[in-house]
């Protein structure tokens, strides 16, 4: 609780002005600096999304929406070894990349709306903003994953990323392995920062909102992926 230096009334952690007098009770934050925060995100999440809950402008949060997007695509498309009906990787990679714009915005609100949708079943104090925020900045790891992980897959790998004559495990173990790892860990860390950012701005309890992130992740990513295959592409 943040107590009012004029009236000593006690306010909420994430309030601007106290409820009773009107009066400041700690600073506003008009919009959020990009490479502050991402830096924040890694040194101190929590200290980074108390931030993103109290700005005003939940900035950059399409622009990371967007890495969502992609790297779901290129998900997708290895997930259904779509890879086996190109002949080289350029095609892939323009069809990836179309796809992931195609599919960021769906698919981003799609998963902020579910997540909210069952955080405010169970209670959950925040708006549909603050959840938009929190989801927006966890994705800062997917973002990491497209800007390096996954040049390193294409550039190693190749179209064997995608393909499945032979497979990519087949033909390079080893760095199929680390590169997936890599990736699986990125994925992870997101859903860690997501049930942080979830806790702090809805005031549940960690666990369960690590569980809420976790769980509409797969139940967005198991959607998109019947979606993709159905289409057999």
């Amino acid at each position: 609780m943040i107590v009012c230096p004029v009236c000593a009334h006690n306010n909420d952690d994430f309030a601007i002005k106290c409820s009773s007098c009107g009066s400041y009770v700690q600073d506003r934050i008009p919009t959020l600096d990009f490479f502050a925060m991402l830096w924040m995100m890694i040194e101190s999440p929590k200290a980074a999304f108390k931030k993103i809950i109290l700005a005003e402008h939940k900035n950059y949060v399409l622009f990371l929406g967007m890495f969502l997007g992609i790297a779901s695509a290129f998900a997708l498309i290895w997930a259904n070894k779509s890879g086996n009906n190109f002949d080289n990787l350029f095609p892939v990679l323009l069809f990836g990349t179309f796809l992931g714009f195609v599919i960021c915005l769906p698919l981003f609100y799609g998963l902020v709306c579910l997540i909210f949708g069952i955080v405010k079943i169970i209670g959950g104090k925040g708006n549909f903003r603050e959840t938009y925020g929190v989801i927006g900045w966890s994705l800062v790891p997917i973002m990491f994953s497209v800007i390096f992980i996954l040049p390193l897959e294409l550039a190693t790998l190749g179209l064997l990323t995608f393909a499945t004559n032979p497979s990519a495990y087949e033909v390079k173990p080893v760095v199929t392995v680390v590169l997936l790892g890599l990736d699986g860990l990125l994925i992870l860390w997101s859903i860690v920062l997501a049930g942080i950012g979830l806790s702090m701005a809805h005031r549940v309890q960690y666990l369960i909102s690590f569980l809420i992130a976790a769980i509409a992740a797969c139940a967005v990513g198991y959607s998109s992926f019947l979606l993709y295959s159905s289409f057999n592409i």
